[in-house]
C-alpha cells in the first residue's frame, strides 16, 4: 500500500521512500503475533525510529478511526 501526502508531516518534505519504509514498519507492527516479535521488528528498524516516524504513527492511526 502506498500513502502520499495525507501521512507525511505538515509543511515538511519527506522522501517518499522514508514515508513508504515508516508505513511498512507501522503495518509490520500491527501485524505481529507478540510482544518479542514487535521487540525484534523494531531493533531490526531502529534506523526508522524518529520524530518523523512517530508523526506519521499518529497520522496513520488517526486514519483507522
Amino acid at each position: 500500500m502506498t500513502f502520499k501526502g495525507s501521512l507525511g508531516l505538515k509543511g515538511m518534505v519527506m522522501d517518499e521512500a522514508r514515508l513508504q519504509a515508516y508505513v511498512n514498519l507501522i503495518e509490520q507492527l500491527l501485524t505481529s503475533a507478540d510482544d518479542e516479535e514487535r521487540t525484534n521488528i523494531l531493533q531490526a528498524n531502529m534506523e526508522l525510529i524518529d520524530p518523523q516516524f512517530l508523526q506519521v504513527m499518529e497520522n496513520y492511526a488517526t486514519g483507522l478511526k
